[in-house]
C-alpha cells in the first residue's frame, strides 16, 4: 500500500516536472505494477488537460480522448486477467 501512495505523490509531481511521454510511460508501467491503477485515468486527463492543443472538432474532441483512455483502461485490465505471467489468475484452466 505504501509503494502505490509512494508511486501516486512521484507521478503527480513528475507530471509538472517531466515531458508528457515519461509521465505516460510511468502511468503505464503503474497499470501492470499495481491492480486496478485508477489513477492512470486520473493522470491520463490532467496530462491531456496541462498538453493538449486547443479545441478543435474531429477526433480531437474531449469526449473521443476521455472515452479513448477508459476503453485503453478496460483492455489493460482484460489482458492483465487472460497473462499467465500474473499470479492469482484465474484464466488458467489448470490451476489446482
Amino acid at each position: 500500500m505504501m509503494k502505490r501512495v509512494f508511486f501516486d505523490i512521484l507521478l503527480l509531481v513528475l507530471m509538472f516536472l517531466l515531458p508528457w511521454w515519461v509521465v505516460v510511460a510511468l502511468s503505464i508501467i503503474g497499470l501492470f505494477v499495481f491492480k486496478n491503477f485508477y489513477e492512470f485515468l486520473l493522470s491520463s486527463i490532467i496530462i491531456y488537460i496541462l498538453y493538449s492543443p486547443p479545441e478543435s472538432f474531429g477526433l480531437n474532441n474531449s469526449i473521443f480522448i476521455y472515452l479513448g483512455i477508459i476503453i485503453f483502461y478496460l483492455l489493460v485490465q482484460y489482458l492483465r486477467r487472460h497473462i499467465i505471467l500474473y499470479k492469482n489468475n484465474d484464466a488458467i484452466p489448470y490451476k489446482s
